[in-house]
């Protein structure tokens, strides 16, 4: 698994606590960010029918459909408008 946050590599072979953090940047790793399920624009931002919503998706939360990413999700910039409205609405 990789931090959503820094990309740091981390060895996680079995489930990510609920509290676990990255050990280079401190971010919590059981997290919306880092979750294959992520994805927003999406009731509540999720893939998962019927989830609970998440107010802080880059705190930790308690959900049981948590999977965690192979990769980090992609960063998007934030000073072009037009590639953020393309993204959003192909």
């Amino acid at each position: 698994m990789r931090c959503w946050k820094c990309g740091t590599e981390l060895d996680y072979e079995k489930r990510i606590p609920f509290k676990a953090t990255c050990d280079k940047c401190n971010a919590w790793l059981h997290v919306c960010k880092s979750c294959k399920h992520y994805c927003p624009g999406k009731p509540n931002d999720c893939l998962v029918p019927g989830t609970e919503f998440v107010a802080d998706r880059e705190k930790f939360n308690l959900c049981e459909d948590f999977s965690p990413l192979d990769q980090p999700p992609p960063q998007q910039s934030k000073s072009d408008p037009t590639e953020r409205f393309r993204n959003l609405f192909g």
